[in-house]
């Protein structure tokens, strides 16, 4: 298995020498020989290697399962980053699935992580079969190339090296080196789609229809990812005449669009409402479509509002994407009564996900979307909620207090977002403006030990 991960990363490069990989690590079969492979090769290769591990607090044994990943990496002699989050308590909250919230709470870790330590890639132990099931799940769905494509071998700062070999050979590996991995019993619970999928329908497919199912499924996202990155990158070339930047809008040529094939078309409004949006999430294929319809053949000054606070509207000769003019969605914002919050945890307010994490040292980059404070001067619990009539707190700095207002006016927050503001206080008074302004009180000194570091991730920077 060493010489075919090690020909598949070679052929992507995939480990860059002097790079950093930090390898997010469940326990399981597939993650645990992702970390133990991955320290083979740093030699080789000239990286540096850390772990990160989140217990989802979901499971009895979740946190034999943080402490089995962590003294596996220390054996290793690696640095692993352990954190609980109550994915259950998110679902809830949030009305979300839970392989939906955790993969998204686990991705934010990771790349908090990622982050703090200069910037690394992400590895995944994701495999051939969780490949095929991806690229199946995607086609049921009614996915176009984009998703029939699959997983990448590296996209968007994560790393697969392990996309070429079987789950088989996997825990061959593991066997051959003596690796002891967590068996994660949710695994074989038929609740969940991926596992209906591995569990029921691969296997039916296997033994009714093609006993290659997998080799096919494989073979069409190979085929179709090349297409796909192909007509992607030719559409690239038309930025700047089919589309351009117009300060905050992208402006789509219509005459220009309406020359181009419609699988170009499609790809050329996607680039657009990444370049504007950061992402496509929540971007579906109807939405693409009404906004080719809407650039050829829509009436001038109609609108479309989009997922992610952007708004789409036809000019005379063309169509323009950019922020809504007011970026929140009002139907979607609500006033949030004081709510606990759970101290390392995270928890959704209005479209912002603001995360609580005990560290060890200070971030290198402190923007207004992080504050830091003394842990051991905050009195515990921490509650989230919106702002109150008559609100007052201490800006740090300022040497005094000032109504929440007062402050909204002079930092001229539009007053469409203040109600959507999270506010964060402890059992005393208000700590955080969570993306404005922390409060004097729990400041950093040269005595303090625990650091409790609050950030907060805005809707469509996941």
């Amino acid at each position: 298995m060493l010489d075919k991960v090690r020909t598949w990363v070679n052929n992507h490069q995939l480990l860059v020498p002097g790079s950093r990989i930090l390898a997010a690590c469940s326990g399981g079969p597939d993650s645990l020989a992702l970390v133990h492979l991955l320290n083979t090769f740093k030699g080789e290769y000239g990286f540096q290697l850390a772990v990160a591990h989140v217990n989802h607090m979901f499971r009895p044994e979740a946190v034999q399962e943080a402490e089995f990943v962590a003294a596996f990496s220390a054996g290793l002699g690696l640095e692993c980053h352990v954190i609980a989050i109550d994915v259950p308590a998110y679902c809830k909250a949030n009305k979300m699935s839970f392989e939906e919230a955790g993969r998204l709470l686990r991705y934010q870790y990771l790349r908090e992580v990622a982050a703090r330590w200069g910037g690394a890639q992400i590895a995944t132990g994701h495999h051939r079969d969780d490949q095929v099931e991806t690229v199946l799940i995607n086609l049921l769905r009614g996915a176009g190339s984009g998703g029939l494509r699959g997983m990448r071998p590296l996209n968007g700062g994560i790393v697969r090296p392990f996309l070429s070999v079987s789950r088989c050979e996997i825990e061959t590996y593991c066997t051959e080196h003596t690796l002891n991995p967590c068996q994660d019993s949710s695994n074989f619970e038929t609740d969940y789609l991926r596992n209906r999928v591995r569990l029921n329908l691969l296997p039916a497919l296997e033994a009714d229809y093609n006993p290659a199912i997998r080799e096919a499924l494989w073979r069409l996202s190979s085929l179709v990812g090349d297409e796909h990155d192909y007509i992607a990158r030719e559409s690239a070339k038309l930025w700047g005449t089919v589309a351009i930047e117009d300060g905050s809008k992208a402006i789509i040529n219509s005459k220009a669009l309406a020359e181009l094939h419609p699988a170009v078309q499609r790809v050329c409004i996607r680039q657009a409402i990444e370049k504007k949006h950061g992402a496509l999430t929540g971007i579906s294929f109807g939405h693409v479509e009404k906004l080719i319809n809407m650039a050829l053949f829509g009436i001038v000054g109609s609108r479309l509002h989009l997922p992610g606070g952007l708004t789409a509207q036809k000019t005379y000769t063309s169509l323009e994407l950019g922020v809504a003019d007011a970026c929140i969605d009002r139907s979607t914002v609500h006033s949030v009564q004081a709510a606990e919050f759970a101290v390392p945890g995270r928890i959704m307010v209005n479209g912002s996900t603001v995360t609580a994490a005990i560290v060890t040292e200070l971030p290198t980059r402190q923007g207004r979307d992080t504050a830091v404070f003394d842990l051991d001067q905050l009195r515990l619990p921490l509650t989230i909620r919106t702002r109150l009539p008559g609100d007052r707190f201490r800006p740090l700095g300022l040497g005094g207090s000032k109504k929440l207002k007062e402050f909204f006016i002079d930092t001229k927050v539009p007053e469409a977002e203040r109600d959507c503001i999270p506010i964060i206080a402890d059992c005393q008074e208000i700590i955080w403006i969570a993306g404005y302004r922390q409060s004097e009180h729990g400041r950093i000194t040269d005595n303090t030990k625990k650091i409790l570091q609050l950030t907060i991730t805005k809707q469509g920077e996941f």
